[in-house]
């Protein structure tokens, strides 16, 4: 009787210790999905910041020619 106690212990174990490794295992790759995802994301901002800040240049220059026309035009019509 003693030897069926122990094999059972032996199987409990070793059933824990597969359920253990699975659960780390999904775990892992959950942590990996969601590392890859940060990076994109990281990523993406970095290009959304670049454009943002190309398209702000873009608006100031066209700001200043509006201007610049808008001056123009005055003095063309104080004439």
């Amino acid at each position: 009787m003693s030897g069926d106690i122990t094999e059972l212990k032996y199987w409990l174990d070793i059933i824990i210790k597969a359920a253990i490794g699975v659960l780390i295992s999904i775990i892992g790759l959950d942590y990996k999905a969601v590392k890859n995802s940060l990076h994109e994301l990281e990523t993406h901002k970095y290009t959304v910041t670049a454009e943002v800040q190309v398209i702000q240049t873009e608006l100031a220059y066209i700001k200043g020619r509006l201007d610049k026309i808008d001056a123009k035009l005055d003095r063309a019509l104080d004439r």
